[in-house]
């Protein structure tokens, strides 16, 4: 169940602070609530490519997901609100309609591949089809394996759906060797392959309008990936995926912090969203 605040026709007078919260299990289109207001992400991958470790450093929350080694453990699509109680314009909610308690829906899904359900495929390309404030696609893919089929088909599949998607890797301490070298390589690949779909497909799903141009890399045991700082890369994705969902942090002073090295830009929690109004 939702947890909402009053009024339902205006920002509240004083504004809490920022969180995470878990907000629903849906096993198909229909168990999702409506919304009309708030930017929805999702996030795929490939069964056991980290997901549940990627989503709780993604929300700096331990627990937020659970982690299990075994595969295709994660069996419904699990919302979570992040941010801020948002600002939306007067005259936008409609009578009797409740002000969310967050500002950005992100929706965990089942993970694709190696003992995962039958029915994902159509339950999550039904969501993809139909949620209307859905504003992009993370996709993770595993740094230690080369591209799958399955990854090929979920990065097309969200191309005929003209979706706009975010390409992350996973495990860049897993695999041994020079993780730049073989993440780069990797990202290299990953870059031709998002190339080759958007001329297949031929729906304006491009660089930059389809497909975000940065490939982030991430990893859970940072602390032992020389270089890679304690952040492995998700302040960078959160960067992205605030971008994706129109969100405009340009009147919000961040700092640049030591949770990742190998993104250059300024690093942002999901406590700073703001609503874009302009």
């Amino acid at each position: 169940m939702l947890q909402h605040v009053p009024p339902p026709l205006a920002s509240p007078p004083t504004k809490r602070k920022a969180g995470f919260q878990f907000l629903y299990s849906a096993e198909s289109l229909k168990h999702h609530p409506k919304n009309l207001h708030i930017p929805e992400i999702i996030i795929l991958g490939a069964s056991n490519v980290g997901k549940s470790s990627f989503l709780n450093a993604l929300v700096n929350r331990p627990d937020a997901a659970r982690v299990s080694a075994r595969p295709g453990k994660t069996t419904l699509m699990n919302a979570f609100g992040v941010g801020p109680l948002p600002t939306i314009p007067k005259g936008t909610l409609k009578a009797g309609e409740k002000l969310p308690r967050y500002s950005l829906v992100l929706v965990d899904t089942p993970g694709y591949g190696f003992k995962s359900q039958a029915s994902w495929g159509d339950s999550v390309w039904k969501y993809i089809k139909a949620r209307k404030m859905l504003r992009g696609a993370v996709v993770l893919l595993s740094s230690e394996k080369k591209l799958m089929e399955q990854d090929r088909w979920i990065l097309r599949t969200l191309a005929e759906a003209n979706t706009r998607t975010l390409v992350v890797l996973t495990k860049a301490d897993k695999g041994g060797g020079s993780w730049t070298q073989r993440c780069g390589d990797m990202a290299t690949l990953v870059r031709d392959e998002l190339k080759k779909i958007s001329r297949s497909v031929g729906n304006g799903w491009s660089e930059g309008s389809g497909w975000m141009p940065d490939i982030h890399v991430t990893a859970a045991g940072m602390d032992h990936v020389p270089r890679l700082g304690s952040g492995g890369g998700v302040g960078g994705v959160r960067m992205s995926i605030l971008e994706m969902a129109g969100f405009d942090l340009r009147d919000k002073e961040v700092k640049r912090k030591d949770e990742t090295v190998t993104y250059g830009g300024p690093v942002v929690s999901f406590d700073d969203i703001k609503w874009k109004t302009g």
